[in-house]
């Protein structure tokens, strides 16, 4: 039973000596100073983050319209690659018709 008489003594001790520190430190202009700042700062931060909610919702419908927009554009993209594929065939044929007149100069240089 000593012991927790020892225990409860230290830390009615230790309470003590806290609210000393305590008493000290709000009556330095420093700590209030920095209280001050403590308590603006977290006051913007707060401004801050319910701006992010706000951007949140507004993310999420675009995303969900995103999806909408692609789940409609695939069937027109596979239209799409086709007619690629046509172009490439063109351009690979214009390709051989320039060739020739270029073979033909050079023989009538010689």
């Amino acid at each position: 039973m000593a012991k927790a008489n020892d225990n409860k003594s230290v830390l009615s001790q230790l309470q003590s000596v806290g609210e000393d520190a305590i008493g000290r430190i709000t009556k330095s202009p420093a700590a209030r100073s920095a209280l001050e700042k403590g308590s603006q700062l977290k006051d913007r931060a707060g401004k801050t983050l319910s701006g992010f909610e706000g951007i949140e919702d507004r993310l999420k419908s675009i995303e969900k319209r995103l999806s909408a927009l692609e789940a409609n554009a695939k069937p027109s993209s596979t239209r799409s690659r086709s007619t690629s594929t046509s172009r490439s065939t063109k351009s690979s044929s214009t390709k051989s018709t320039t060739a020739k007149p270029r073979s033909s100069s050079t023989q009538t240089k010689s």
